[in-house]
């Protein structure tokens, strides 16, 4: 089992209270029992049972994060969607039993190569033209 630190750099800061933040480090160390209980607890308790599998669950996986982070949840509600996607994904990669650090920079090589796509011009060269019978 995975037991670090993820830091999710977010692409703009998060103004939360008197802070600017501007990652979210996920202590995956921090996950304890109580932590799996008090996240199925808050996230069935709002009627959300997609947590069922919770791996797949963004809200039960953003709970954990905001657990774990000591950010909390309801301020990583706030959170651009490709951030939240960022924190909740990773988070659903440790509790899937995947390394949340190898699906980070994954996850984040993806962004780097659609960047230097649309860096480029986007055109492609001429097509072949067919051989004439």
């Amino acid at each position: 089992m995975f037991i670090g630190t993820v830091k999710v750099k977010l692409s703009e800061p998060l103004k939360w209270e008197d802070k600017n933040i501007t990652e979210i480090d996920l202590d995956f160390s921090k996950v304890k029992g109580t932590t799996i209980i008090q996240c199925e607890r808050e996230t069935f308790q709002q009627g959300n049972f997609s947590g069922i599998i919770r791996s797949q669950s963004s809200e039960y996986c953003a709970r954990m994060a905001g657990l774990i982070s000591g950010v909390p949840f309801r301020s990583l509600e706030k959170l651009s969607a490709d951030d939240y996607d960022a924190v909740w994904q990773t988070v659903g990669a440790y509790v899937g039993k995947r390394n949340p650090q190898e699906f980070y920079d994954q996850f984040t090589a993806n962004d780097d190569e659609e960047e230097k796509a649309e860096d480029e011009e986007g055109f492609t060269g001429p097509a072949e033209q067919p051989d004439e019978k």
